[in-house]
């Protein structure tokens, strides 16, 4: 895999990193639940966006890429419980299901929709940087 992928990985799992702590929590703050629904999905497809770029592979330009990157790691990491993957596919799905909706305004989230959000997307970062051994 050539340097750059490599970078470029990393650098969306940082800015995915910043989008959780200052966009979503920054929402969740100031009750603007439907924005921290929205950029919590932000925080999961570009957290696994970024770890399929790392693997080498060419990722699909749609919203929810976590079936695409639970093959690939599998394939090319191996040793991930199966059940963090089915989680990561799970909130993937709920969060890129709630990304128009929110962004809409077709739903208004409420404060636990948010925080689960909020939750759920710093679950989804926090086990792909434990995939590849990333802990700043």
């Amino acid at each position: 895999m050539s340097k750059s992928m490599q970078e470029e990985g990393e650098k969306l799992l940082h800015e995915s990193e910043r989008i959780l702590w200052r966009d979503v929590q920054g929402a969740l703050d100031e009750g603007d639940f439907n924005l921290a629904v929205r950029r919590a999905q932000e925080v999961v497809e570009l957290a696994l966006k970024g770890a399929l770029k790392m693997l080498g592979v060419d990722y699909p330009r749609v919203h929810d890429v976590a079936p695409v990157f639970s093959e690939q790691v599998q394939q090319k990491r191996g040793a991930v419980e199966i059940e963090v993957l089915e989680r990561i596919e799970e909130i993937s799905l709920w969060l890129s299901q709630a990304r128009a909706p929110s962004f809409y305004f077709e739903r208004d989230y409420g404060e636990a929709d948010a925080r689960q959000a909020f939750q759920d997307a710093g679950f989804v970062l926090a086990e792909v940087k434990k995939i590849f051994g990333i802990w700043k």
